[in-house]
């Protein structure tokens, strides 16, 4: 007699084959198993993406006369024509070493930075020796794709030496922040695999290039962002002239119109859309200008919405800010304006301008100047992030009100925002050891502008009995100036630090800087 145990044995036997198969069925759906036809090279497209390996060695912007210390990390890159290499400014960063390898050859060559865009994210190298892209065929751009179209990433993430290839589609295209600049520009958010390695490689669409792999959310998904192939052309199109300029920035803040007592409060409630100005940041392309009140409602003849986005394409709306960032550094721009319920037109002329707290890489090394034990430097992007992961939560409160809090607007019409980084223990300044992270307002009563300024005064003012620094928050830093030089002497020997300032302070005054004796 059969148990009712062996009779679900036997019924499990017959069916376990079908559900193998559904199984099977189900990973083929769901993208875990390939059924359909693979990916195929056209001639030459293999080696035309390459494996990036970077050795790195970043200034340390806490403690600026010295490097953090040397480390290794690998990207992707595209050759595209005139046998340049294309791939994230993030890769190549800090670089003291590059080289370049194709998939169908294991010898590595020696590469060099040609260009680099730290705001967009991109960077060019080339390699001297021509053989290394002998047979190789330079990938072509292709348009801005479209929602739901179907694109490939192809690079060398990590996990594997061998090229890698991931398919997905195109899920969103708006304005984004640049991880690597923090500024807003064009990006595709596509939902194929992007991890480490990937970064600067190509993706593709029909085989040709519509953008270049760059970031992930990382408490998501299969969530990545492309740069699209309308920032990479701007980007080579300002390399034109040997040198790059750089994104312009119109240089507003605006808040939406969508209030219909706003709208008739300024004379805007018989017109559409429109954004009202509140703050123009000084030195922008529109300081004196625009005013606070302006309501912005056309830009190039192209009418703004009430939430500062444009008609696109049919069905899709982006920021103005893309309408922005496609004009080059130098180019002319017309708004159209109502002040007071004026309507007014308003040409405008792009210059470089950087906001109050530079963006990431924007010097190549960080400047400082010590004087009595003091370590003075400017506040950036760059010396926020020496504070490691999450530094927006550990940065000292100060330092982040003039990135993200009011600070940010200048209403003091500063060029810079110099700092106090720490106090190097000495006779000369006993008492303010603990000084740390301070903001400097003061020099001698008058106040603090600029870097160059300051370092300029403190040189000037050394025939005075005191320096006098004002902070922010805390008491006044007094220094005698009798024996400053041989105080600044002292302690630059017992600390280890070969220079009292950089090269860029070296320059200010005229003078050679001297290795200090250890």
């Amino acid at each position: 007699m059969i148990s009712d145990k062996q009779k679900f044995s036997m019924s499990f036997l017959k069916i376990y084959p079908l559900l193998v198969l559904r199984r099977l069925l189900l990973i083929a759906v769901l993208g875990g198993a390939n059924f359909g036809t693979p990916f195929v090279f056209a001639d030459g497209i293999r080696d035309a993406v390459v494996k990036v390996f970077v050795t790195k060695n970043s200034m340390d912007y806490y403690q600026p006369w010295q490097s953090e210390g040397s480390n290794a990390m690998s990207g992707s890159g595209a050759i595209i024509s005139g046998n340049r290499i294309l791939t994230n400014a993030h890769v190549v960063s800090d670089h003291t070493f590059i080289q370049v390898r194709k998939e169908t050859n294991p010898k590595r060559y020696t590469a060099k930075v040609q260009a680099i865009g730290y705001d967009c994210d991109l960077a060019i190298l080339s390699v001297d020796d021509p053989t290394f892209f002998e047979g190789i065929t330079p990938l072509e751009f292709g348009e801005l794709p479209n929602l739901r179209d179907k694109v490939i990433v192809i690079g060398f993430p990590l996990g594997g030496d061998k090229l890698s290839i991931t398919e997905g589609v195109v899920s969103r295209i708006e304005v984004v922040s640049y991880s690597q600049s923090a500024k807003e520009m064009l990006g595709v958010q596509i939902d194929a695999a992007i991890n480490p390695g990937n970064s600067g490689g190509p993706v593709l669409k029909d085989g040709k290039l519509v953008g270049v792999a760059m970031q992930v959310i990382k408490s998501s998904q299969n969530i990545g962002y492309m740069i699209p192939t309308s920032v990479i052309e701007h980007f080579l199109t300002d390399l034109g002239d040997g040198k790059y300029d750089g994104f312009p920035q119109l240089g507003i803040e605006f808040v939406n119109t969508e209030n219909k007592a706003l709208r008739k409060y300024y004379g805007v409630d018989h017109v559409d859309g429109g954004v009202l100005i509140y703050r123009v940041l000084p030195f922008s392309a529109v300081d004196h200008v625009l005013r606070e009140g302006d309501v912005l409602l056309q830009v190039e003849n192209i009418s703004v919405g009430v939430d500062g986005t444009y008609n696109f394409r049919e069905g899709e709306r982006l920021s103005i800010a893309h309408l922005i960032n496609q004009k080059q550094i130098g180019d002319q721009l017309r708004l159209q304006i109502s002040r007071k319920g004026k309507l007014m037109d308003k040409m405008i002329k792009f210059n470089r301008f950087t906001g109050l707290v530079a963006y990431p890489h924007n010097v190549d090394d960080p400047t400082y100047y010590i004087y009595g034990g003091l370590i003075f430097s400017v506040l950036s992007s760059d010396l926020l992030q020496s504070w490691g992961n999450s530094w927006w939560e550990k940065a000292p409160l100060d330092f982040l009100y003039y990135l993200i809090g009011s600070g940010r607007l200048n209403l003091d019409r500063k060029k810079e925002v110099v700092v106090l980084l720490d106090v190097l223990p000495d006779d000369s300044n006993v008492g303010y050891h603990d000084y740390n992270s301070e903001v400097i307002k003061k020099l001698n009563g008058k106040e603090v502008n600029s870097f160059k300024e300051f370092v300029l005064a403190i040189e000037k003012d050394q025939g005075h009995d005191y320096s006098v620094f004002e902070t922010e928050h805390r008491a006044p830093i007094i220094l005698p100036t009798a024996g400053i030089d041989e105080a600044n002497k002292n302690i630059m020997e017992r600390n280890h630090i070969p220079f009292q300032y950089s090269k860029d302070v070296a320059q200010w005054l005229g003078k050679k800087r001297e290795q200090m004796k250890e």
